[in-house]
């Protein structure tokens, strides 16, 4: 849940690690034969290996060398969608948003059911403020995936931006049935409850998000915004301490925990309006770049 804040629509940190659907495909190296010193077949399917070699520069995150690689894996294979969209999340790497839609964009014209290129173009629409287009490129991944995680958790978080509480519960249940650990998902669909006063909803999922990850201050300072709004003061108050054990300089929790005290002459600081508008995370296994998909795998 540790993302970037900005305003009502998402921005960058780390482009590979804020965006959940940008997997670059990798092509298959030639398996070497153990028993032989002798080096790999060249794989046909990727002349030069500048596919193979992009691939491990992304995954270094050496974006200007993926970009270079993959820019010749291009030239070798026009045709071929996978070195379009592999090039377009390298250069969402290095933050050149324009390129990165256009490259996403050929790789929709090669192949018109090309999912992740879709939702990789409608994350950078949002980046962009591009909102509408944003939200037509995740329809049309859903047309052909319903079920795709990421493109329910990116258009839910269009949704949340919206105000459009009901369809953003609707997005991000799809994202909890699928990914059963992904506690940005729990954590929106609490904000998106306790804007239509279902607190009860709320609280339960902003529990679920903590026990996926307990370290979490936010999870805790939520879960007490709730509380504190069903007139549970004392449910505020242990998490506003839980957070001072991670975090014992908190000082929001400081102050919300001082206007918590009996005969308190401070109102408590203002709850946020907006679910700290933070891009939504993916799950993945610690020390994985989101972005990656390991060598011959199929990224959908």
């Amino acid at each position: 849940m540790k993302t970037c804040k900005v305003g009502t629509v998402i921005i960058l940190a780390l482009a590979f690690a804020a965006f959940p659907s940008g997997a670059l495909y990798a092509k298959k190296r030639a398996p070497q034969n153990p028993q032989s010193n002798a080096p790999a077949a060249a794989n046909p399917k990727d002349p030069g290996g500048h596919s193979a070699k992009g691939f491990e520069a992304a995954k270094k995150r050496d974006y200007e060398t993926a970009i270079a690689e993959f820019t010749k894996a291009i030239e070798a294979e026009p045709k071929d969608a996978k070195n379009y969209f592999n090039r377009g999340t390298a250069y969402r790497g290095v933050n050149k948003m324009n390129e990165a839609i256009a490259d996403y964009t050929k790789a929709i014209e090669i192949d018109p059911k090309n999912v992740p290129a879709y939702i990789g173009r409608g994350e950078v629409l949002l980046v962009t403020k591009q909102l509408d287009p944003a939200l037509a490129d995740f329809n049309k991944a859903l047309e052909i995936a319903p079920n795709d995680a990421n493109a329910r958790r990116f258009r839910g978080f269009f949704f949340v931006s919206k105000g459009d509480w009901q369809k953003a519960i609707e997005d991000y249940s799809v994202v909890i049935q699928r990914v059963p650990n992904d506690a940005g998902a729990y954590e929106r669909r609490a904000f998106a409850y306790r804007n239509l006063k279902k607190l009860k909803e709320a609280i339960a999922d902003y529990t679920k998000a903590i026990a996926i990850d307990p370290n979490d201050p936010d999870g805790y300072r939520h879960r007490a915004v709730a509380h504190t709004m069903a007139g549970d003061n004392k449910g505020a108050e242990a998490d506003l301490r839980a957070i001072l054990k991670i975090k014992p300089d908190d000082v929001d929790a400081q102050a919300r925990l001082k206007a918590l005290e009996p005969h308190a002459t401070n109102p408590a600081p203002p709850t946020a309006a907006t679910p700290l508008t933070t891009a939504p995370a993916p799950a993945t296994k610690p020390g994985t770049s989101p972005a990656m998909a390991p060598p011959g795998a199929t990224p959908r």
